[in-house]
């Protein structure tokens, strides 16, 4: 979540709310994230999902897009900024385009096409300083000549944000821009831009929607046009945000943060002086009075006593100013009482299995964990967060003899969990995992549950019931 932190911290900078408790907070999250991003990098150039080679040129021109954004906010080598892009350029055709060497170089249904690999390498170089370079003019002249075949919104944003970040009042970007307005599709009090072939990141659906409206909103607000069209945008994108103040994966995040933090940049001083009252079933909360001083700081409201049935809130707002507000509830449910998962709604299938579930103090309880993808096609990132039981012990020899093997791609061990990695999982292929866990105390214990979903299109998450262990 590094490139997230970088965009909020570009944010408080800009609304001038950054205190130095916040900016010591953010820049160490920062410092500790720049030098994970680092250990990335492939040897020889670029960077790959785990910094094994190949190297990726979208994920090489992603990081660029970061790294660029980051200098901004804090000091990083510079070095690294001009290594990478020299490194992209050096891929680059004689023709002024990037093809598709990794699988992550192409959108999810985008076939051969290069164009959209082309125009968002070209951004991300624009977006790092280099401009007057004939190799990147080349490659503006390449999405002019085919800027016209662009269809689908998602390709469509990348060539008005790459012939923008070029020249914003060139014909070429005028006219993409004004494409690019003619397929919104409005919804409710806001516009969304569709995509069809989805993202690199395999998004699709919602999340493939609203990784190209970012895009769009982006576009619109750089080039100073359409402000309308990106106004009813970002309230597309305000509407998206889920409670926890993310819009579901951490590209999706990342896009639609940039477009929120440069329409704050664009809007300079907005003035907002307001008081607001919240009530619930005509209970007033606490009055909360919103200034310049706080204008960018989320206000938590909480009612803990709701009523079964229909629930009314209000909000009555006296002053000035432009406010957005997120309805949101919690609740739990017992276990027998939780639906089930449609099978038309899960993408990820997971079985989590003990071989016993007594067992006494330094015994080992054998798990098998077997996850399929059911419907056809290729999730690019499967994440599986599997339950560790509090008083057990992860043997993680099991989990680094199943990397080895290319079983998984990666694994991560937190507390209460062990989040396994698998890349490019397609359909008809079933994982399954073998792993162990020792008992330490004696104790009755609910495992967590385990889920498992596609990364970047979260609202596909499946959840195993857990499972209840003793130990004697």
């Amino acid at each position: 979540m590094t490139f997230p932190n970088v965009l909020v911290l570009n944010y408080l900078k800009a609304t001038k709310q950054a205190s130095p408790e916040i900016q010591m907070k953010a820049e160490n999250y920062i410092a500790l994230g720049y030098q994970r991003l680092l250990t990335f990098e492939v040897q020889g150039g670029g960077f790959s999902l785990y910094g094994r080679p190949p190297a990726s040129i979208m994920l090489s021109a992603k990081g660029l897009l970061e790294f660029s954004d980051m200098a901004k906010v804090y000091p990083i080598d510079p070095a690294l900024i001009t290594r990478t892009r020299n490194w992209m350029l050096a891929q680059q055709k004689q023709d002024g385009t990037w093809g598709a060497a990794y699988s992550w170089d192409a959108p999810a249904s985008g076939g051969s096409d290069p164009l959209p690999l082309t125009a968002y390498v070209t951004w991300s170089i624009l977006e790092s300083g280099l401009k007057d370079d004939a190799r990147v003019m080349r490659s503006i002249n390449y999405i002019k000549e085919n800027a016209a075949r662009a269809t689908d919104g998602y390709t469509l944003a990348m060539v008005a944000n790459a012939l923008v970040a070029y020249d914003p009042n060139d014909g070429a970007a005028r006219d993409a821009l004004a494409r690019l307005d003619q397929i919104k599709v409005a919804e409710g009090d806001g516009t969304y831009y569709p995509t069809k072939i989805g993202s690199f990141t395999g998004a699709y659906g919602v999340y493939g929607n609203i990784e190209t409206t970012s895009l769009a909103a982006y576009a619109f607000l750089r080039a100073k046009t359409n402000p309308e069209s990106a106004q009813r945008a970002l309230t597309y994108l305000m509407q998206k945000k889920d409670p926890r103040g993310t819009w579901g994966s951490t590209q999706a995040t990342i896009l639609a943060l940039r477009a929120l933090v440069q329409s704050v940049i664009d809007g300079g001083d907005a003035v907002t002086d307001a008081t607001v009252r919240v009530s619930l079933n005509g209970r007033e909360a606490k009055a909360i009075t919103i200034n310049k001083e706080n204008t960018g700081v989320v206000q938590l409201v909480t009612f803990d006593d709701i009523t079964p049935g229909a629930n009314q809130i209000s909000f009555k707002v006296d002053g000035k100013g432009s406010l957005a507000y997120q309805v949101s509830a919690n609740y739990y449910l017992p276990w027998l009482a939780v639906p089930p998962m449609p099978e038309k709604d899960k993408l990820v299938d997971i079985q989590v299995k003990y071989d016993r579930t007594s067992l006494a103090v330094n015994d080992q309880v054998g798990v098998t964990a077997k996850i399929a993808l059911t419907k056809q096609g290729t999730a690019r990132m499967t994440l599986v967060d599997l339950g560790v039981p509090p008083g057990f012990t992860v043997m993680s020899e099991d989990l680094e003899a199943a990397v080895k093997a290319k079983t998984i791609s990666r694994y991560e061990l937190t507390g209460r969990q062990i989040i396994v990695y698998l890349e490019e999982f397609a359909y008809g292929k079933t994982i399954t995992l073998n792993y162990h866990l020792q008992a330490r105390f004696p104790l009755k214990a609910q495992t967590p549950s385990s889920t498992t979903y596609d990364y970047y299109n979260p609202s596909t998450t499946f959840t195993q019931a857990p499972t209840l262990l003793t130990v004697r």
